[in-house]
Parts: C-alpha cells; sequence; structure tokens
C-alpha cells in the first residue's frame, strides 16, 4: 500500500474519531442541560408546592388565632370585666380598703389590659394596620408615664418599610431590647432611633444601665436568643456594643420590605 494511502486513511480514521468524539460531547452536554432543565423544573415545582402548603398553613393559623382573639375578646374579657365591676361595687362598701385588695385591684386591671393588647395582637385586621413608629411613641409614653424611667424615641419617619408581619417582629425584638435594659441593665434612661434608607433599616437602643457581657462570656438567656431568632428571621443582624462610658447600645439592621398594605 502506498504511503499517500496510508496517510490518507489515518487522517480519515483521526476526522472520524475527531467527529465521533464531538458528537459523544454534544449528546453529554445536552444531556446536562435536559438533567439541569428537569432539577430545575423539579425545584420550581417544589417551590411552588412548598409555598402553596406555607400559605394554607398560614390561613389555618390566622383562622386559628382569629377564633383564640374572639374567645379571649367575648369570653374571658367579659370574665374579667365582671370580676372587675364586683371588686369596685366591694370597694366602695368597705370603710377601710386592705392594700391587698388595692394590689388585686390593680393586678386585675393590668390582667384586663394585657388581656386586650394580646386579643388585638391576635387579630388579622389589627396586624395589617400595625404601624410600628405609632406603637414605639406608645410604648414610650406608657413607660414614662411610670416616672422611674425616662425613654426618648426619635426618628426620620412615619413609618418603616417593612410589612406589617415583620413590624410587629421589630417592635417584640425592641420590646425585649427595653425589658433587658430596665430589669437586667438597670437603666433609668433609654434611648431609641429608627430610620431607614432606600436598602436598610437601621434601629438602636442605647441605655445607661451597667453593661452587658462584663464577663466577656457569649451573650445568653431566651430574650437574647429570641432576639437573634427573630432579626435572623427578618434577614437582618443584631449586635450588642458596649458604650464609652456606661451603658449599652442594640444594634438592629433589616433590610427593606415592599410593602402590601
Amino acid at each position: 500500500m502506498a504511503a499517500a494511502e496510508i496517510i490518507k486513511i489515518v487522517f480519515f480514521a483521526s476526522l472520524l474519531a475527531v467527529l465521533l468524539l464531538l458528537f459523544f460531547i454534544m449528546i453529554i452536554v445536552q444531556y446536562r442541560n435536559r438533567y439541569n432543565h428537569y432539577i430545575q423544573e423539579k425545584l420550581e415545582l417544589q417551590s411552588q408546592y412548598n409555598e402553596a402548603l406555607l400559605q394554607s398553613q398560614l390561613e389555618t393559623h390566622e383562622s386559628t388565632l382569629h377564633q383564640i382573639s374572639e374567645e379571649l375578646h367575648d369570653n374571658i374579657g367579659q370574665l374579667l370585666s365582671s370580676t372587675k365591676m364586683l371588686l369596685d361595687v366591694t370597694g366602695m362598701n368597705l370603710n377601710n380598703t386592705p392594700d391587698t385588695f388595692k394590689t388585686a385591684e390593680a393586678t386585675l386591671n393590668k390582667a384586663i389590659q394585657d388581656l386586650r393588647a394580646l386579643s388585638k395582637s391576635l387579630n388579622k385586621e389589627w396586624l395589617h394596620q400595625f404601624n410600628i413608629v405609632d406603637n414605639l411613641k406608645a410604648e414610650t409614653e406608657r413607660i414614662n408615664t411610670a416616672g422611674t424611667i425616662h425613654i426618648q424615641y426619635t426618628t426620620s419617619a412615619t413609618y418603616l418599610p417593612l410589612q406589617p408581619e415583620a413590624q410587629v417582629m421589630l417592635f417584640r425584638i425592641v420590646q425585649e431590647a427595653l425589658q433587658n435594659s430596665i430589669k437586667h441593665a438597670h437603666a433609668r434612661d433609654i434611648a431609641i432611633q429608627t430610620s431607614s434608607t432606600d436598602e436598610r433599616i437601621i434601629v438602636t437602643v442605647e441605655d445607661d444601665g451597667i453593661g452587658i457581657n462584663q464577663d466577656g462570656k457569649p451573650l445568653t438567656g431566651v430574650g437574647i436568643l429570641n432576639m437573634q431568632h427573630r432579626t435572623k428571621l427578618l434577614g437582618g443582624t443584631i449586635a450588642w456594643n458596649r458604650l464609652p462610658n456606661r451603658g449599652t447600645q442594640v444594634l438592629i439592621t433589616l433590610p427593606v420590605q415592599q410593602e402590601n398594605r
């Protein structure tokens, strides 16, 4: 066989091998693309299923909470109010009202107020109307009325760009921070500040208390863990910083959310 024919055979054999290799590569790439597309569709269907399941669970949860809210308001609330009326009548018939009676009456009044607040918080309509700025102002006034602690609240807006559910959750975080400042840090002056930009929301709670984490140990406790968990659910961060002289700063940073009002 001539050398030219051998070269030609080798050339065509090599060309055929290259073409076969390219063919197999194309098949593999096409298979991978189809497989990736299948996985993507599967994930999307799973996500849609999870969203539908979550929505169903949320609707059931909201319905249950609404029923509990009505039960608290209509039945238990009425029972407590009737009990308060009986105490008022009894108090008017007593010449010298014992201190224990006054304490019981004050405790009952507090229970009625807490029950009303709880009933409102479980009501869906109340939730959709919730405004954290207004509620922080009301909370500040409520605590300042006692006269033992002074809280100053400043804000740069009349509302924060968060969905109502997120506003309630953020409000609970700030409430927990206030409780820590009052009960554990023994603060007397507290400053709350809220502000927002196009991308994020910043909330600070500063006090003049004894400070936290003096021994350098990690922050623990149910309240702290709840604050961290709620902040994480909102996609934000929370930090506890020591102030230069005395006290603690709680710094909460959250991403802005599109409101569904």
